[in-house]
């Protein structure tokens, strides 16, 4: 019986990780690929070849189940070798792919008028034009004559290929705004039409420095032009492509996945540009999978919340497919990913949802996941004294723990999900708090990057989700507090992200007298009294001492 290897209701294939990564090339109208199990021994029959890229079947037996049911799980039945890998994105096309996007505006950069000088640099290239919620100025009132001037001279620099001296004159045209000159009535000016003349100017830097290839400083102008201007795609693209000079394709990622989304949500409609951008997407997604080291990955096509008996099919799926990646298998319960060859935003009926699998070599590396997602009392990572102040060497042990093994996971899980919410898990709060752990180890560079990324998330989440009145709330106070943090405003008061473990800890505090109880009843039915006894003391004190 022929098996599908993660052929869904749209026929594209899946991931199934590092060892064997099966990952079509983007094609506009996927069709299914199916396989026949290979023979071994001298009974071996002489089969017909099958045409993947037009599989010969009834319409009766090529109803796919768009629930993913357990035997559409990436290769639960295959026992076998391993399938032959297929093309994948060349990193020439996703060099030319990335060059077409991020430098698209630039082609139409022209010296007239004073008067249409700013209409001019923001205008999209006609090559790839942009959707209606491109910088174009046309509507919106005369720019400051100063500003004006600034941005041709930096421009001009910028045409001759000097790009240092470029961003040095878009700087100070950005030095030009910060003191009120945009417009020529800034009493009239609107705060939106101001922040959208502002974002163009701090792209403009983030192109100068890319072109140098230099992405730190070009990350953090792309962190402000997303806050300034969440809805402008081109702004993401440029994002990834910082990432991926920085060698994160996980965020480059996830930044071409917002990219395409924001492209459709603001009105874009041309399906070239569409297109090349899930182009993009896929090349830096198929990168991330293959630098991955420490665990391997599964998509499973489902839509809906899935029994616990069919999480446990998939996760053995898992391990037939991965066999040295099974010392700690987690499925996100959550849902909701998206891969680039499945996903098509103006039919929402057609686009395929995934769980994620993930399966890890060492369980030390992982084990984590189900305490953040599913523990209520708060995880205190790296901390010795979890109910006092850290100490200094606790506070590098949280750095190391968080900065390289927690938020790496984290980032990898939503690099394929669109919308991820502010709870415990999403990577948001777990980065605000490693922000704070920075702050305390006095490394503010570190510090502020980190901050500056959690605005851009923050600015953007409103587009990218459905958002309730307590996640409004939720989201007005975090960002609140990081610009305050950013600011150095406040800094003797507590932080939401503070706040948040600080409740957690006050409800594990109440629970504790019941969870004694439960521990000190097991202990008597058992007639152990050794570890669970002096755990018992252990919490004793604690809760005496608090």
């Amino acid at each position: 019986m022929p098996f599908r290897n993660i052929a869904n209701s749209t026929g594209s294939l899946e991931l199934q990780g590092l060892e064997q990564m099966v990952f079509p090339k983007y094609t506009e109208h996927p069709t299914p690929a199916t396989i026949q199990p290979e023979e071994k021994g001298p009974n071996k029959r002489k089969g017909k070849k099958t045409d993947s890229s037009a599989p010969k079947r009834s319409k009766k037996n090529d109803t796919r189940r768009k629930d993913g049911s357990p035997d559409d799980c990436a290769g639960a039945n295959n026992e076998r070798s391993p399938l032959p890998e297929p093309p994948r994105i060349s990193l020439r096309d996703l060099m030319e792919a990335e060059t077409k996007l991020v430098f698209s505006d630039e082609q139409d950069i022209t010296h007239k008028s004073l008067a249409s000088t700013a209409t001019q640099l923001m205008c999209q290239a006609a090559e790839i034009g942009g959707p209606p919620s491109g910088p174009n100025l046309s509507f919106l009132p005369q720019i400051d004559k100063w500003l004006d001037v600034a941005l041709q001279d930096a421009n001009s620099y910028y045409q001759q290929k000097k790009y240092a001296t470029a961003a040095s004159r878009f700087t100070a045209a950005l030095e030009l705004c910060s003191k009120g000159a945009v417009f020529e009535k800034p009493f009239y000016a609107d705060y939106e039409d101001i922040c959208k003349v502002v974002s163009f100017v701090e792209s403009r830097i983030v192109a100068c420095y890319l072109r140098m290839e230099r992405p730190n400083p070009a990350l953090l102008h792309c962190y402000r032009s997303i806050q300034l201007n969440p809805i402008r795609f081109q702004n993401h693209l440029r994002q990834a492509m910082a990432y991926r000079l920085l060698g994160n394709p996980c965020e480059a990622a996830r930044g071409a996945m917002i990219a395409d989304y924001i492209y459709w949500l603001s009105g874009g409609n041309n399906r070239h540009i569409s297109k090349l951008i899930k182009l993009y997407w896929q090349g830096l997604l198929e990168a991330a999978l293959s630098l991955e080291k420490n665990f391997s990955v599964m998509f499973t096509p489902w839509s809906g919340k899935p029994s616990s008996n069919i999480i446990e099919k998939m996760e053995e799926a898992f391990r037939k497919l991965h066999p040295a990646f099974t010392d700690y298998i987690f499925t996100d319960p959550r849902g909701g990913h998206l891969l680039p060859q499945t996903t098509d935003w103006s039919q929402p009926s057609s686009t395929q949802s995934y769980f994620l699998t993930l399966g890890f070599r060492r369980r030390n590396d992982g084990d984590f996941l189900h305490k953040l997602l599913h523990r209520r009392c708060p995880t205190f990572t790296g901390q010795s004294s979890p109910f006092t102040p850290p100490s200094y060497r606790d506070l590098e042990m949280m750095f190391e723990m968080q900065g390289k093994k927690i938020l790496p996971v984290l980032d990898f899980i939503k690099c394929t999900k669109l919308s991820v919410g502010f709870s415990q898990g999403s990577g948001l709060i777990e980065r605000l708090q490693y922000a704070s752990v920075l702050g305390q180890l006095n490394r503010f560079r570190e510090h502020m990057h980190v901050l500056q990324y959690t605005l851009a998330e923050l600015a953007v989440a409103p587009y990218l989700q459905d958002i309730s009145p307590s996640d409004t709330e939720l989201l007005l106070a975090l960002m609140a507090d990081t610009m305050d943090t950013l600011e150095g405003k406040r800094p003797d008061q507590e932080r939401v992200w503070n706040a948040m473990q600080k409740v957690n800890r006050q409800d594990f505090l109440a629970e504790l007298p019941f969870l004694l109880w439960q521990t000190k009843s097991r202990e008597l039915q058992n007639e152990t009294f050794g570890v669970g006894s002096s755990l018992i003391l252990v919490y004793k004190c604690i809760y005496v001492v608090n």
